[in-house]
């Protein structure tokens, strides 16, 4: 039998990323904290899906802002 268990943990409110051991701690609304160690094959694939997100959201922003410029205009 597997166990699986999710914690859904809130908004998170700070992050530290240690230099030396790939440590990352997120700490969420209530002072709790989430510390996880990521090895750096993990700690790539995590920042290129976030700079994905990254990307899409500000692609999206482009395009609403255009859209309100055209609106403006006619």
């Amino acid at each position: 039998m597997k166990i699986k268990q999710v914690v859904d943990a809130g908004k998170m409110t700070s992050s530290y990323l240690s230099s030396y051991r790939n440590d990352l701690q997120l700490v969420v609304e209530g002072g709790h904290e989430i510390n996880v160690t990521i090895p750096e094959d993990e700690l790539r694939d995590l920042a290129n899906r976030i700079n994905e997100r990254i990307e899409s959201i500000d692609k999206d922003r482009d395009e609403e802002l255009l859209a309100k410029q055209e609106e403006a205009v006619e």
